[in-house]
């Protein structure tokens, strides 16, 4: 499923997962998968966030204290639909923007558009609007901030 993911990528859907089973969750939701891009020090998207004065710790801490998180697409499935969305979109990311494997900005990109679920709550939560965090990764990527794919 994730072999055209760069291994970064594939390192934050990991620990998303690990914090999904963590919290206990049926699924990984996209505020696991946002915990499991900004853990990485290496990901502009941790430095973002930094910036922004949320820690990596506060989205997993977050999430932990939803009372309804977000179900899976079917009985046992590993990922929810916002999550599956996410990857479907980040795949369009890669190739609207270029790029030979899904890095970590590119899910993050997509995780920014999906405007639901526990990510989307959690942004809420710290008053940090997506469509400015998405022109900072933008930028981050050295493209124009004015570049968002289309499902923006």
């Amino acid at each position: 499923m994730f072999e055209d993911f760069a291994e970064k990528t594939v390192q934050a859907v990991e620990r998303a997962k690990q914090l999904a089973v963590q919290l206990q969750d049926e699924s990984v939701a996209t505020g696991h998968l946002i915990y499991g891009l900004t853990a990485d020090k290496s990901v502009c998207l941790h430095h973002i966030f930094l910036d922004l004065n949320v820690d990596p710790d506060m989205f997993s801490d977050y999430v932990a204290k939803l009372p309804h998180r977000e179900p899976p697409v079917m009985q046992n499935a590993p990922f929810n639909r916002h999550v599956m969305t996410a990857f479907h979109r980040a795949r369009e990311a890669r190739d609207e923007l270029g790029g030979a494997k899904v890095e970590p900005e590119h899910l993050a990109l997509a995780l920014m558009s999906i405007k639901a679920g526990t990510c989307y709550e959690t942004l809420k939560e710290f008053s940090i609007e997506p469509d400015y965090v998405s022109g900072l990764v933008l930028q981050a990527m050295g493209l124009d901030p004015e570049r968002k794919p289309d499902w923006f």
